[in-house]
């Protein structure tokens, strides 16, 4: 059987190809909502069934009709994914019924010459089975009634595509067709848009990100040995520009309307014999600004993005004053204990307020000071200037994130910093050692730790990075009172 065999899920807006996509893959790996227009990338996932396992793709509706920019963005990648996909499944909506939708979306499909199964979802009744009849004047072999949300009828979708696998396998590649007909004409692969704008809002810097999904069970990460790169920021920064940019490929919806990625997508890649996954996620807006259901969930998802990164790249619009919002991000970066770089994006367009770099770097460190040890870098993801830069840093970064400093190296350096400026005689330091990596832990034995002020923490932490680096990656500290030993 061939090693790589993909299947792609396609359909209308709003026929339950996420929830397919979710219990075939056996995870919550993307978002299902009611909303039209969901999905908007390629979402990759693994399947197992019967001892056998391919890949999944879930897609953004198919919508033949609209030449809106984002409708005509998704388009371009649903017929992507047509193409890279050995086998489709089409996906209509049973309590619907047969739409001038669903017939167009059959034409197109019909062209593909690929194996296709036809899925009427949302038959969660008995009643609606009898609807499925309306189906087969598309023109089909067979309909599978199914039902994503209670996984009614999906095992014998299933095993219907492991009678395609093996039949490819049989007949070295090639699939006995389904359907047939000449391959549709591609569209222009050009998606509009990187007028990119977003309202600088002043907000506390005390709020914090409540986290809608922190409850929420993501799949496990297959990225074992990999680099986990997430690219986050505000709305319409540029994030899924620099992902494409990065990758060379046109892999994420990109649109001038801002919120066009709604989920957390991963792209894995290799550059340099390296392993990489690319995490680009949904703008991160703050709380009161957040209405909807729907966005709730895709921050939720941006954030847990972050937990399950080993990198972040904070990417900013340079046309922009860096604001408090990002500010936010940047602690919750830190909190979470991420190495984290800062990519200042559309510096084609020029910098706010035609401020110098060094001036605009001053700014965002001082906005980003939870993470001012990162790296800044200005690019721009529609030129791609500068966005070669960016993997090595990860590779830099991900170094230092990973740096384990020798227990003698850290106590001269512990003492020449109190013996420079000593702290409090309550918080005499007796010795320090380095406990973890990913990020740095180091633990500092004193005398009182309540009396360790915030003010001598910083000061204990600047100098570490003059003597260790430590660049990009946050250092966490722990004061822990010396137990003394008991004379026998």
């Amino acid at each position: 059987m061939p090693d790589r065999f993909t299947v792609a899920i396609v359909g209308r807006p709003n026929v339950g190809k996420s929830a397919l996509f979710n219990r075939m893959v056996k995870a919550q790996a993307s978002i299902v909502h009611s909303q039209k227009g969901v999905t908007r990338d390629r979402l990759y996932g693994k399947v197992q069934w019967e001892g056998e396992e391919f890949t999944l793709l879930d897609t953004g509706g198919l919508d033949l009709t609209s030449d809106e920019d984002l409708v005509r963005a998704i388009r371009v990648q649903v017929e992507q994914a047509i193409r890279e996909a050995d086998a489709l499944i089409f996906v209509v909506d049973l309590r619907a019924g047969l739409t001038a939708e669903d017939i167009e979306v059959a034409g197109v499909l019909r062209k593909t010459n690929k194996p296709l199964i036809l899925a009427a979802n949302k038959a969660d009744t008995p009643q609606l089975y009898a609807k499925t009849a309306d189906f087969y004047k598309l023109g089909f072999d067979y309909v599978y009634p199914i039902s994503a949300a209670h996984g009614l009828g999906v095992g014998e979708v299933l095993d219907r595509l492991l009678e395609i696998m093996r039949a490819r396998g049989a007949y070295d590649e090639t699939v006995p067709p389904e359907v047939a007909g000449p391959e549709m004409s591609p569209e222009s692969r050009e998606i509009a848009g990187t007028g990119e704008s977003d309202e600088f809002e002043e907000i506390s810097e005390y709020e914090e990100f409540e986290d809608p999904g922190e409850n929420q069970e993501l799949p496990d990460d297959v990225s074992a040995g990999r680099i986990r790169i997430a690219i986050v920021g505000k709305p319409n920064v540029g994030k899924s520009s620099l992902v494409n940019a990065l990758l060379g490929d046109a892999r994420m919806t990109v649109s001038s309307i801002p919120g066009t990625t709604v989920d957390a997508v991963d792209t894995p890649f290799r550059w340099q014999d390296r392993e990489f996954v690319l995490i680009d996620t949904a703008g991160l807006r703050r709380p009161k600004v957040i209405g909807e259901k729907l966005e709730e969930i895709s921050v939720g998802r941006a954030l847990s993005a972050i937990k399950r990164s080993d990198v972040v790249i904070l990417v900013l619009d340079g046309n922009e004053r860096p604001s408090s919002q990002e500010r936010r991000i940047a602690g919750y970066i830190r909190r979470n204990g991420k190495a984290s770089i800062i990519a200042v994006n559309k510096v084609d367009l020029g910098l706010w307020s035609d401020v110098s770099r060094d001036q605009y770097k001053s700014a965002v460190l001082h906005e980003c000071r939870p993470v001012d040890y990162s790296p800044v870098l200005f690019i721009s993801a529609l030129t791609r200037k500068g966005v070669d830069k960016i993997l090595p840093e990860v590779l830099d970064v991900y170094a230092e994130y990973g740096k384990r400093i020798d227990t003698s190296l850290i106590n001269q350096a512990v003492t020449e910093i109190t013996t420079m400026n000593p702290p409090p005689r309550e918080a005499r330091f007796f010795y320090a050692t380095q406990v973890g990596q990913n990020p740095p832990r180091i633990v500092f034995f004193v005398r009182n730790p309540k009396k360790v002020s915030a003010m001598y923490e910083r000061y204990l932490e600047n100098e570490l990075r003059k003597r260790f680096g430590f660049q990009g990656t946050p250092i966490v500290m722990e004061f822990r009172e010396r137990q003394r030993k008991r004379r026998q």
